[in-house]
């Protein structure tokens, strides 16, 4: 029986090239208010030079009608902050972070995790099986990501730290609050192996393809989270041995912040989503949006979180509403 809290959320956050996705699940009688998900995170905003937000920048808009005229003036403007927009947007009645699912180790997805789990309390948390290695102490640390985020993933992984620390794959339902109803479509535990036998002792190392490939269902229809996966290989084992899974996916996220490595045509012709959503910063030469408009239906919708900002979708009583933080857009695109 349902507690207090009916609907179901899943918010897709505006954090420039990177992932965020916050999923407040329905109350039940354990927890009438509904638990959180978060599946990863990429907080860019809350790094950035506080001159952007100074005088220089409202001048700048203040003389012109055109929008932002820099990724920093944008940033300041339009991008989510996960830990504010958290503590905003989500009645979560105090309990935090139930869940926080890490899709691969790589950083714009791990980028704010010391800051989230310093703000917010994280219970558990999903990770999958890898032999990626970083220093947080080498010289050539990108400029954009904050070693410390490095440093407390790699407690958590080792167990240095008071959360539940667990490694799922595919076909497993965990014990804990299976009522969510999350199912992982990939990797599995031969494939894990494999790729990490692969990629041992070498300096080409990949784990896009051991992204998460998570199907959260609702009464209205799944809603597919497929990381950054990239390659046919990952692909064809989703496409054969979860191809059942697939059939009522209403909602598709790009894969790999809708580049064309992430893209499989055969993948988006069998799940026919009725929405895609590009979580994306600047397009690249390696957009694949133009492929998933000309593969997808006409009816099928494709936003973007730089165009639109957040975007929300809502399932209430078996009906799924989606929701633009700027309905209009906030640019033409590059």
């Amino acid at each position: 029986m349902l507690g207090e809290r009916s609907k179901f959320e899943a918010h897709f956050l505006n954090v420039d090239h990177g992932d965020c996705t916050i999923i407040h699940h329905p109350g039940d009688e354990k927890d009438p208010e509904g638990r959180v998900t978060f599946v990863d995170i990429n907080d860019w905003k809350h790094k950035q030079d506080a001159d952007v937000a100074g005088l220089g920048y409202f001048l700048k808009n203040l003389l012109s009608s055109k929008g932002p005229e820099s990724e920093e003036e944008y940033a300041y403007e339009y991008l989510n902050s996960p830990v504010d927009y958290f503590q905003n947007n989500i009645d979560d009645g105090g309990k935090g972070v139930w869940r926080f699912i890490a899709t691969h180790p790589d950083m714009d997805h791990l980028s704010g995790l010391e800051h989230l789990d310093n703000k917010i309390e994280i219970t558990e948390f999903w990770d999958t099986f890898h032999k990626k290695t970083l220093s947080a102490e080498q010289d050539n640390w990108p400029e954009r990501f904050d070693p410390n985020d490095w440093r407390r993933y790699e407690e958590i992984r080792h167990g240095k730290t008071n959360h539940h620390y667990i490694q799922p794959t595919k076909g497993t339902k965990t014990s804990t609050w299976k009522e969510d109803d999350i199912d992982i479509l990939h990797p599995s535990s031969p494939y894990i192996q494999q790729l990490n036998k692969k990629y041992a002792d070498r300096a080409d190392e990949n784990y896009n393809r051991l992204s998460y490939v998570l199907k959260i269902n609702t009464p209205a229809g799944g809603i597919l989270l497929p990381g950054d996966i990239e390659g046919e290989d990952a692909w064809r084992r989703v496409l054969e041995y979860a191809e059942d899974d697939l059939e009522d996916i209403r909602v598709l996220k790009a894969a790999h912040h809708g580049r064309q490595n992430g893209f499989n045509e055969e993948a988006v012709k069998k799940i026919d989503p009725d929405f895609v959503i590009l979580s994306v910063g600047k397009k690249t030469e390696h957009d694949a949006q133009a492929d998933y408009n000309r593969v997808c239906d006409n009816q099928t919708e494709i936003y973007s979180t730089r165009q639109h900002g957040r975007i929300k979708i809502t399932v209430e009583e078996g009906e799924l509403d989606i929701d633009l933080e700027h309905p209009d857009g906030i640019f033409d695109l590059p």
